[in-house]
């Protein structure tokens, strides 16, 4: 069995997504499993020069020392364009020119295009989700119940632009790359069915999940990239683990943050309890 950590290179790593690492190693070393990383940056126009190397060496100062080579999906998409051409030849998918603009207003996608079944240009690519109903249990959030049709409808699985879409190239790496637990942030709960959907589309099988709560700033939004999330202090390492720690349940010892970053993680490790994580959506920060 194997985790993984799947930062997308948009900026440097932020105390939410610090979070998410240790929360991923915690269980996956806990579960003696391997702990992979991988790199999600096939949005090129978001990516940001040096950022992917800078999120390694944070990682790395706080000891979330990764097994194996790093992940690039950049380097994967042979695999995506598998995938896709698989969803196309059973005609599952078709073809949308519809713009933002048009779709201003609607939650859930009116199936405008859904009869434009032939190859277009200029045009993505949306998969048809039909009466598809999924279910998991998330270990951390709980049951969880969608009903695709009524929450998001038909969703993009090839950009217009070209790029294969965030959920078609997470769905084949999270149920095909050995990966069998998939650790993160809350954020991407209403993202998992659209993915476990895709697997089964696909013949894939997913992984567990377990959604860990969300950080977000004072007035409510989420700590991230675009709300200007600071990156973290490698210098404070032991204080932002122990900070961690403290939001996944965990109580570390008095004077643990003056321990290394290496004794901290083996100490997690030791007694990481997925249990112990607060049944929550979010922790302001």
């Amino acid at each position: 069995m194997t985790g993984r950590f799947a930062p997308s290179p948009t900026g440097p790593l932020h105390l939410g997504s610090l979070l998410a690492a240790t929360a991923s190693y915690l269980d996956a070393h806990a579960n003696h499993q391997p702990w992979l990383l991988r790199i999600d940056d096939l949005d090129a126009p978001r990516s940001v020069p040096g950022a992917a190397d800078a999120i390694k060496a944070a990682l790395e100062a706080h000891s979330l020392n990764w097994d194996g080579e790093v992940i690039y999906q950049s380097e994967c998409t042979e695999h995506y364009q598998q995938a896709l051409q698989a969803l196309t030849q059973r005609g599952l998918v078709f073809y949308c020119r519809c713009s933002r603009r048009q779709l201003k207003g609607h939650l859930v996608y009116p199936g405008t295009c859904r009869a434009q079944t032939s190859p277009m240009t200029d045009s993505a690519v949306r998969i048809q989700v039909n009466e598809a109903i999924i279910e998991f249990e998330d270990l951390i959030q709980g049951r969880q119940h969608d009903m695709l049709a009524s929450s998001i409808g038909d969703f993009v699985v090839r950009r217009r632009d070209g790029l294969i879409a965030y959920q078609l190239a997470t769905a084949v790496d999270d149920g095909g790359y050995r990966i069998d637990s998939v650790v993160r942030g809350s954020d991407l709960l209403d993202n998992t069915p659209r993915q476990i959907y895709l697997m089964q589309l696909l013949g894939l099988t997913p992984p567990s999940y377990a959604h860990i709560p969300m950080l977000t700033h004072l007035d409510g939004s989420k700590l991230s990239k675009q709300t200007f999330a600071a990156p973290v202090n490698v210098l404070e390492a032991g204080a932002n683990l122990v900070r961690t720690f403290d939001w996944l349940g965990l109580s570390p010892p008095p004077g643990a943050q003056r321990w290394s970053c290496a004794d901290l993680m083996r100490w997690g490790v030791e007694h990481w309890q997925m249990a112990r994580v607060p049944r929550l959506a979010t922790i302001t920060v």
